[in-house]
């Protein structure tokens, strides 16, 4: 409120000076050498209030405008780093949380990688071993079979060697003679081949 009234007041003095030297004079009042102390006089006096005025109103208004306008830009600058520290930490607690988990990921990946290749080698090895029981248990059946055949050609070969016999000879072969002969003959084969 101060402001506008001080500076009316200069604004006024200072016209009304200029407007009274011209009147007198009929010209420029600065060309006017009679009136060149009275000139210099108001110019000082104009000056100090001119000089007041802005010391006491304008400037300390507008230093505090400067202060304050230079104080919110410190904030909004404290503001500002304080805001990108945080967003820096933000970023790399986000990074280190991404990287924990993906690390956690790999090794579940590589734990699940073990457990299924240690149950796939179990099962592996289980399957295995029922091969190899079922394979020995079809050994031991076409063993047995195997021994029943023989067993059942070699009676065979009696019936037919005591047939052949009694149609050769005309007289019953003896069973004991005739299956040592086809024994030895058997045995004789086999000994041979080995």
């Amino acid at each position: 409120m101060r402001k506008p009234v001080y500076s009316m007041l200069a604004a006024a003095l200072v016209a009304g000076a200029s407007r009274a030297a011209m009147a007198e004079s009929g010209g420029m009042p600065q060309l006017n050498f009679h009136d060149f102390a009275p000139q210099v006089v108001w110019l000082v006096i104009s000056f100090v209030v001119l000089y007041l005025v802005m010391s006491k109103l304008a400037i300390p208004t507008i230093s505090d405008t400067l202060e304050r306008r230079q104080g919110r830009i410190q904030s909004d600058l404290d503001a500002a780093e304080k805001a990108s520290e945080e967003t820096r930490a933000l970023v790399a607690a986000y990074e280190k949380r991404l990287a924990d988990a993906r690390e956690q990921a790999r090794r579940l990946h590589r734990e699940q990688a073990e457990a299924d290749s240690a149950a796939a080698s179990a099962r592996l090895t289980e399957l295995g071993n029922a091969l190899n029981a079922r394979i020995d248990e079809a050994e031991k059946r076409i063993a047995g079979q195997r021994a029943q055949v023989v067993e059942g050609l070699e009676d065979m070969a009696h019936d037919i060697a005591a047939e052949v016999y009694s149609k050769v000879s005309g007289q019953p072969a003896d069973g004991t003679a005739l299956r040592a002969k086809v024994a030895a003959a058997h045995s004789g084969k086999n000994g041979g081949g080995r």
